[in-house]
């Protein structure tokens, strides 16, 4: 028997979280995923840049999902549990350079629930998007995952 999903997400806003970008954790998070790109490691070269610091990678903003986001809620919301749960997507849509120093605040909502069938049976997918903003309330990065819920 297929398992039902709470459609009643789509629209919901999740609480927002501040996260602070740190010099090390770009730095850190630069290593990890093997970019070398000076403008992300060396203070020198960042200083010199017309960025006036170091900057972080495109991908640095996933690292904010840990910082104070309730990442069980949604499973709750859904009324799902993980063993069904696959990471389907993910996208940055960079509208300016992270720099270390900064505070930021984030902000989740579920738009977009739809089901699919294929080889391995019917799935629904769960599109969140992120919009996190600085100290202007400037929008700095837009981030979409999809979650995959095996059905």
């Amino acid at each position: 028997m297929p398992i039902q999903v709470n459609r009643d997400v789509v629209g919901r806003e999740y609480p927002p979280f501040a996260v602070t970008v740190e010099r090390g954790r770009i730095k850190d998070f630069a290593r990890a995923i093997g970019d070398l790109n000076p403008f992300y490691l060396d203070d020198a070269v960042g200083r010199a840049s017309r960025w006036g610091d170091v900057i972080a990678p495109p991908t640095f903003a996933i690292t904010f999902r840990g910082d104070g986001a309730d990442s069980a809620a949604l499973l709750r919301d859904l009324g799902v549990d993980i063993s069904r749960v696959l990471h389907g997507e993910q996208e940055f849509e960079i509208h300016r350079q992270l720099r270390p120093g900064e505070t930021l605040l984030c902000r989740s909502r579920v738009v977009d629930l739809y089901e699919k069938t294929g080889r391995s049976g019917p799935m629904a997918f769960v599109v969140r998007e992120t919009a996190v903003t600085d100290a202007d309330d400037e929008i700095v990065v837009t981030m979409r995952q999809v979650t995959v819920i095996r059905l």
